[in-house]
């Protein structure tokens, strides 16, 4: 009975620790997720994946809003184990229309320029805080 609890708990702690450990790339979609959530205009945010869904303003209108992160990179520093700059490229929609940039130009609203994000953005590692700085 106890070399079978004894397998029981392995298993179970096995498990535990396979599924807690989130991989640096989710771990700054997540950031990014978070960065579009601080955004005073957004209200209603649902993320589900790499779809992130909510409610905001443009221009006079309320609007839906839906953004798919494409792709997240991480650079890292030379010891090759310590971040650097971490990249999310994405597709952003209003209304089921997709948002495309021109040129430089992102044609987001200032709210969410002003945090940081748009179709292509970077993040750097803050190693003090051990977190995805946006601005």
């Amino acid at each position: 009975m106890t070399r079978y609890l004894l397998g029981v708990c392995w298993c179970v702690c096995a498990l535990v620790g396979c599924t807690a450990a989130a991989t640096p790339e989710q771990a700054l979609k997540d950031s990014f997720v978070q960065q579009i959530a601080s955004v005073d205009i957004v209200r209603d945010l649902q993320h589900t994946g790499d779809e992130v869904s909510f409610s905001a303003r443009r221009g006079d209108v309320d609007a839906k809003w839906r953004v798919v992160i494409d792709s997240a990179a991480i650079e890292r520093q030379a010891d090759g184990a310590t971040p650097r700059r971490g990249v999310i490229k994405s597709s952003w929609f209003v209304n089921g229309e997709q948002i495309r940039p021109r040129g430089s130009q992102s044609d987001l609203p200032l709210a969410f320029l002003d945090r940081g994000l748009a179709q292509e953005c970077w993040a750097d590692w803050d190693s003090g805080r051990r977190q995805w700085s946006w601005e």
